[in-house]
């Protein structure tokens, strides 16, 4: 079925001018000229990778999970046209919960149904899909909109803090490829890669700057149930590095040498236990369960390296993952290496591989290029004084690590490591920063 037609042709240069005539008249609001000049370039960018990433699928591979999304979307609106009553017990009731017969004629049809996280993402789809008369190229302007506006409230979080970093900070957030190829369109991860880059801001200028406390802890909490929903692992790798974020900032505001000294263990602990109290929460009764993860982290990793085309599956070691802790624990490494570093670009055997293939020679390449060109003495200064650069690279060692384990083909591999690609790219530019020498001032002979 062709998703893409002559109405997408039609309808998308119309929408296009109407939101690029919005984005225009918000960027005069921008006061930063070197800013400023990444607002329209940083949708721009969102935009070829939706519509793109669209056309891969149409013609290329002939379906992919972008259209069950855009067809549970457009059963949805039908929804909305004929039984407003139906689509509003869709949009916010449980899908157990509904009143109706007519309900559940529209619900059990959609892609997806009895699976939240994804039926969310219909939903969203949903509400695109009205604005944009059921049109596909049109519903990914919107999902680019929605991801560039979440990676524009990141970059503004960003630039608060480093704002020495402004040109650097904008290639990490919104020039990565695999970034704005495949979380820019109708897809799972242009929803959760959007609902951290907000909450990311929400949680700096809320909790850190405080700035709009309230409204902004509200937004965190709305980003963070998103991620629950979807992504629950985006969450629980992104709750550490916020609580050590959290912590190294109100520690570092205490005057006195001698009560850091005394409470700064205490609050430590304190973190900890509240940090893993909501964890344990989180995680009860789901797949992530500290009881049964190692577990289902193995029947996950062989079930995908089974079900993997023969030239993108690759074995991280299977044999040595029991299904226990331990057995997790002796691969994390491992995982953190294959979901940073891989595929080779001799291992390139299809589109994918060869999009992330290419990326990834350039980050090993930076990787490397940071550790012989900067002092080691000033890489672990930073380590000690910037406190952002470990919140960096705890969210992307908690994360490479399982996601590198369980993934076991490079396919999927390249859209779950998503979420991290900006931070661990941040994390390096951080370390390789070298403030530019005072100019020297020139004698002047009287």
């Amino acid at each position: 079925m062709n998703y893409i037609n002559l109405q997408d042709l039609f309808l998308t240069p119309i929408y296009l001018l109407l939101i690029y005539g919005v984005l225009f008249f918000m960027r005069t609001s921008i006061v930063d000229k070197e800013m400023r000049n990444f607002f329209i370039i940083g949708y721009s960018v969102k935009v070829v990778g939706a519509i793109f990433f669209g056309l891969v699928f149409q013609f290329v591979y002939g379906y992919g999970d972008t259209f069950f999304y855009f067809e549970g979307a457009r059963i949805a609106r039908e929804a909305f046209l004929n039984d407003i009553l139906s689509y509003w017990e869709i949009m916010f009731q449980n899908m157990d919960e509904y009143s109706t017969p007519h309900t559940y004629y529209y619900a059990y049809r959609m892609p997806y149904y009895g699976d939240k996280g994804s039926f969310a993402v219909n939903k969203i789809g949903s509400i695109f899909s009205i604005l944009s008369f059921n049109t596909y190229t049109v519903n990914c302007l919107f999902f680019a909109l929605m991801s560039f506006t979440g990676s524009w409230q990141m970059y503004k979080a960003w630039v608060d803090i480093y704002p020495m970093l402004k040109k650097q900070l904008a290639w990490a957030i919104f020039f990565i490829p695999s970034i704005f190829f495949w979380a820019s369109g109708i897809v799972k991860d242009s929803v959760t890669f959007s609902a951290l880059c907000f909450a990311f801001a929400a949680f700096h200028f809320g909790l850190i700057r405080r700035r709009k406390v309230y409204i902004n802890l509200l937004l965190f909490a709305v980003c963070c149930y998103t991620m629950y929903l979807i992504k629950l692992y985006i969450l629980l790798c992104f709750i550490p590095a916020c609580g050590w974020w959290f912590y190294s900032q109100y520690t570092k505001q205490i005057q006195s040498q001698f009560l850091r000294v005394v409470f700064a263990p205490i609050l430590l602990v304190l973190g900890i236990g509240i940090a893993y109290y909501a964890f344990s929460n989180l995680i009860r009764g789901t797949e992530y369960d500290l009881d049964k993860v190692a577990q289902e982290a193995y029947i996950t990793a062989d079930w995908i390296h089974q079900m993997s085309e023969q030239g993108s599956a690759y074995d991280i070691g299977l044999d040595q993952m029991d299904g226990t802790i331990g057995g997790l624990l002796k691969l994390y490494p491992k995982g953190i290496f294959i979901t940073l570093f891989r595929p080779f670009i001799w291992e390139i055997k299809n589109f994918n591989m060869a999009l992330a293939g290419l990326e990834n020679l350039v980050i090993l390449f930076l990787t490397i290029r940071v550790f012989k060109n900067q002092k080691w003495k000033i890489i672990l200064k930073r380590l000690q004084t910037h406190q952002m650069v470990v919140v960096c690279l705890i969210f992307t060692l908690f994360f490479s690590g399982i996601i590198g384990i369980v993934s076991s083909n490079f396919g999927t591999l390249v859209r779950y490591r998503i979420p991290i690609l900006p931070f661990y790219m941040i994390a390096l530019i951080i370390l390789a920063y070298k403030p530019p020498k005072p100019k020297k001032l020139r004698k002047i002979k009287v």
